[in-house]
């Protein structure tokens, strides 16, 4: 018999995308699950498109707005299932995604499976990320960067130990991820099933939450600088991409970008000069 799954969709004012988000899931070719909409605080007509939906595996839960992360606590409390999803309320699932991560959760013995999320940009072209790993078993050794929370199945008992860090104004997937992994098995899928709609006002595009999020990931895990070397070269080169956003329009702000890739990565003044070079 197919164990249950919670599948948890925190969504804030995005009545207009939710419905397919929502069917998304409940179609799934893998039936035994349930589906928990964390409704974060919303003040457009979220709560009547969910109560529109009959289906009996639908849970709506309302919430004072506290974001996605809160959303997604609230949902991993009050969730059923053996395994724990999450999904997002604008993006869409392949009708078997849960049955073909479960499937591979169950046949490599692992705590966690992520597939690849496939970006679709404004002009069309496509990407899956996370670009640097590919099929099977993943270490914290290795560029994870890019995993999305509408790609995680994972075993319950992993958020009784780890749950997301509500301070963190983005990379939350990241951070948490970072993590787990120092403590359970996760597996890695190349195939994408998850579609993800990259847009102007998408959070990725914040430099300043972006420099907010690194700094405090920083804090919490120190020990990246010497520990994971490609995780820390990544980060450095993510700073470096957003000072040269932000030092063309306030570049004194712009400077502490820099001193954050510092330190991350000491040899960061060669790209600096690399780059103003260019």
């Amino acid at each position: 018999m197919e164990k249950k799954v919670s599948v948890i969709i925190p969504s804030y004012n995005r009545a207009e995308v939710l419905e397919k988000s929502i069917h998304s899931v409940l179609n799934q070719s893998y039936q035994n699950l349930e589906c928990i909409l964390v409704d974060d605080g919303s003040t457009d007509n979220t709560r009547t498109i969910a109560k529109s939906i009959s289906d009996p595996r639908l849970r709506y839960v309302y919430q004072e707005n506290a974001g996605a992360c809160a959303a997604r606590n609230h949902g991993i409390a009050l969730a059923e299932g053996k395994y724990i999803a999450f999904h997002d309320s604008d993006d869409v699932w392949h009708k078997e995604k849960l049955e073909k991560q479960i499937d591979t959760l169950e046949k490599n013995k692992v705590d966690l499976v992520i597939c690849k999320l496939i970006h679709i940009h404004e002009d069309d072209t496509i990407r899956l990320t996370p670009k640097y790993i590919r099929e099977g078993n993943v270490s914290i050794q290795d560029d994870f960067f890019g995993v999305g929370t509408q790609t995680i199945v994972a075993r319950k008992e992993i958020f009784e130990q780890e749950m997301f860090d509500e301070k963190m104004p983005r990379l939350q997937d990241f951070e948490w991820l970072y993590r787990v992994l120092k403590s359970y098995h996760v597996y890695c899928m190349s195939e994408g099933l998850v579609d993800y709609r990259v847009g102007e006002d998408s959070i990725s595009r914040n430099h300043e939450k972006r420099f907010l999020a690194e700094k405090l990931f920083l804090k919490k895990h120190p020990e990246v600088r010497c520990k994971t070397p490609v995780l820390s070269a990544h980060l450095m080169k993510d700073l470096l991409k957003s000072w040269q956003v932000v030092r063309k329009q306030t570049p004194k702000k712009s400077r502490n970008y820099l001193r954050l890739a510092l330190q991350y990565y000491p040899g960061v003044i060669r790209f600096v000069v690399a780059k103003i070079k260019k």
